[in-house]
């Protein structure tokens, strides 16, 4: 989970829209947030990411879902209300449903920003504090360490990581451009665009080879502005 920018409200949803689309609703339970100009607007903030898992939406049979933050079932004014949308994954949205999270609180992506509440260590999302029932909560009823199709892929992640560092580093003095290059390449493709972006990040930002590769690339002058850019797309993502 990284933090996201909230996108304007589209312009087709004025209030005499929203207006109309919450009657529907709560008249025969329509699903009325099911418009292009909403789900494309979400998907484009995340870039086609669920907003908790971070998995890639709408492809390999990962359908997005339209996740109403407070439930619709107990605030069907706010079943179209902007603030109130964010695009989540079937995984995700699972097990939350009817969850009130105005009276027990969850962390919003884009409202709140995951570091203060989480860390990832071995594929698994962490509370910073076991007594931080916010964090806690969220990890469960978002199911952010499912044991099947999530935690897995994080772990995956992280040992490809682990072991493409590792043979940056060792083949580093035998063609140091040709290397330098690919660590360049691993960093900039895994910012907040790419899927798991946080997994990514954090995997190679606590990689002892990366260290030691950032330090060699220091002492021969060649960590540029690309690298250090690429760095705080990264810093951005993590979840140290």
């Amino acid at each position: 989970m990284i933090r996201i920018t909230r996108p304007p409200k589209p312009r087709e949803l004025t209030d005499e829209v929203k207006g109309a689309l919450t009657s529907e609703f709560k008249a025969n339970g329509t699903a009325v947030w099911r418009k292009d100009w909403i789900v494309d607007t979400l998907l484009s903030a995340t870039y086609n990411k669920c907003a908790f898992s971070e998995m890639r939406l709408n492809e390999e049979g990962k359908y997005m879902q339209v996740e109403h933050f407070h439930p619709k079932s107990k605030y069907p004014d706010e079943v179209v209300e902007w603030d109130n949308l964010l695009p989540i994954c079937n995984v995700c949205n699972s097990k939350k449903w009817n969850w009130d999270t105005k009276q027990k609180p969850l962390v919003n992506p884009m409202d709140d920003d995951p570091k203060d509440y989480f860390f990832i260590r071995n594929g698994r999302i962490n509370a910073r504090s076991v007594s931080d029932k916010k964090a806690t909560d969220t990890i469960e009823q978002y199911n952010l360490n499912n044991s099947e199709q999530l935690r897995p892929v994080r772990c995956d992640i992280e040992k490809k990581i682990r072991d493409d560092l590792a043979d940056y580093l060792n083949h580093y003095n035998q063609d140091t451009a040709f290397w330098a290059s690919k660590l360049l390449k691993l960093m900039i493709s895994s910012g907040r665009k790419s899927e798991y972006s946080a997994t990514k990040a954090t995997a190679i930002l606590l990689d002892p080879s990366y260290v030691l590769l950032k330090q060699k690339l220091s002492n021969e002058g060649l960590w540029s502005l690309e690298y250090e850019t690429a760095e705080k797309e990264l810093e951005f993502c993590a979840l140290i």
